[in-house]
């Protein structure tokens, strides 16, 4: 079907992070906008992604999503363990399941085609159709997919087949695309990832010169992303009798472990755990804290790096993927070493004494608009 001469298709959305709500922030949230940019466009958009506990709602308009049937795990995706055998049959029951459930999504709704979030498992998935149906597909890689599975000897072969039978190749970041490029010897193009909030005409800081200075942290609460090195940075910057005060927003396997820290360090009257938030309550915690802080063993560019930039916010990043060089580039972060609370306490140090990197509004603009989910969204198309 063509309208005004642009040809109108059916894209397969597959990915193993959907939100099953609105206020679902902790799968891939910035995909929303990036399916709002297709349907702007006219195309018609439906998601294949597995079943999970709790709540699921058809919330976007117009778009169908199919939830297959597997050995639901508590755990994020990312963190199953295929050398624990519960884990690897939870693996391999998701593989298996996909695999039978995809020829049906795509025969019923007539996709014409797919899009994988990410290369493993959604690339194997699209994969098999392409190799089945003739359907084109491209995957779009975010990081956890390459940096944790790339390397995997029994794994690479079918990352390689995946990546290179896709029509495109895209990564959220400079330094993952470059990666993808190496690793598996095929062109791989940058798509950001992001997304736009709704928010009140004014910001609700308040202008109070005598509040403690406000870090915000954004995230799973997981070894990867640091937030141990985090609160053994803040527990450092208690024993200097610095004024602050740390709001940790989403859930994870350290949640129990980070509570307890906080209680033993003597600094749970400076850190208060929000787990999961609306969107109406993450605007406001953006809006009021001073700087966000990414303390990241691992990323690409992560999502709240383009949040920070999106609300003005100062951020401290670590030196990982591509936020240490663009943080430095642009002028709109502390960059510090991974995996050292010393030397992360010493930046956040700086900033309640207003000693460190203010951002630069200019360049920040600039940096602002390489993540534009509508180019994104073109850019795939």
């Amino acid at each position: 079907m063509t309208v005004t001469g642009t040809l109108i298709m059916n894209i397969g959305i597959l990915t193993s992070s959907f939100p099953s709500h609105p206020d679902d922030h902790l799968q891939a949230p910035f995909v929303i906008d990036f399916i709002e940019g297709l349907k702007r466009r006219g195309h018609q958009v439906f998601v294949f992604t597995q079943d999970r506990d709790g709540e699921k709602k058809e919330f976007l308009s117009g778009v169908r999503v199919t939830w297959f049937g597997w050995m639901k795990s508590k755990k994020p995706m990312v963190a199953l363990n295929p050398y624990n055998p519960l884990d690897l049959v939870r693996i391999i029951s998701l593989f298996r399941k996909g695999k039978e459930a995809v020829v049906p999504f795509v025969k019923e709704n007539r996709i014409d085609v797919c899009l994988a979030l990410w290369v493993i498992p959604a690339g194997y998935f699209a994969n098999y159709v392409y190799r089945r149906a003739g359907i084109p597909y491209s995957v779009w890689a975010l990081g956890s997919d390459i940096y944790r599975y790339g390397t995997n000897p029994f794994l690479y072969p079918l990352m390689r087949r995946i990546v290179q039978e896709a029509r495109g190749v895209f990564a959220d970041g400079f330094d993952l695309s470059h990666r993808v490029e190496e690793r598996f010897q095929r062109r791989c193009d940058f798509l950001a990832t992001t997304r736009k909030f709704k928010t009140p005409d004014k910001p609700d800081r308040p202008d109070k010169p005598d509040r403690p200075y406000h870090f915000l942290f954004v995230g799973r609460l997981e070894k990867v992303k640091g937030i141990d090195v985090l609160l053994q940075a803040s527990a450092l910057l208690k024993d200097e009798h610095l004024d602050f005060h740390l709001t940790a927003v989403g859930g994870g396997g350290m949640a129990e472990w980070a509570k307890n820290f906080s209680r033993e360090k003597g600094i749970e009257a400076k850190a208060t755990f929000a787990g999961a938030l609306p969107d109406a309550a993450l605007v406001s915690l953006y809006q009021s804290s001073d700087c966000v802080v990414i303390p990241s063993r691992s990323e690409s560019i992560p999502l709240v790096f383009s949040e920070a930039l999106n609300f003005g916010r100062d951020l401290i990043v670590t030196d990982v993927g591509d936020m240490g060089g663009l943080g430095r580039q642009y002028g709109v972060a502390d960059v510090v070493r991974p995996e050292d609370p010393v030397a992360l306490k010493e930046a956040m140090k700086r900033k309640i004494q207003n000693q460190g990197n203010p951002g630069q509004e200019n360049k920040r603009e600039e940096l602002l608009k390489l993540f534009d989910m509508e180019t994104s969204a073109e850019r795939f198309l």
